[in-house]
């Protein structure tokens, strides 16, 4: 069972400057739920789907937010290989860093 998941970066003035298209799959192993970044490898599980789910959305966004902070995103999505998809700035005010949006 998998999503796709669009993550949305935001430039410091909030406006969306690109999106990464990242795979969100899940799978139950021994009673617990397990979720998966494919293209970063990472991973979270719980006991129910919907807590995995939040929690994987979550640790996907402190990681990249992570690797903005310390300048190595690009580099690190290139070594991931992650497709970055360049977007035309829209002035909407919200602070930067990324939101995920399911792709269902």
């Amino acid at each position: 069972m998998g999503d796709t998941i669009g993550a949305v970066h935001r430039d410091d003035q909030g406006r969306p400057d690109f999106v990464l298209g990242l795979t969100f799959e899940y799978q139950q192993e021994a009673g617990q739920w397990v979720g998966v970044c494919v293209e970063l490898g990472t991973s979270t599980y719980a006991d129910k789907l919907e807590q995995t789910e939040l929690e994987l959305r979550e640790a996907v966004e402190l990681q990249l937010s992570e690797m903005e902070r310390l300048g190595y995103l690009r580099e690190y999505l290139e070594v991931q290989g992650v497709q970055v998809i360049p977007l035309e700035p829209a002035a909407d005010g919200v602070a930067a860093g990324f939101d995920l949006v399911a792709a269902r």
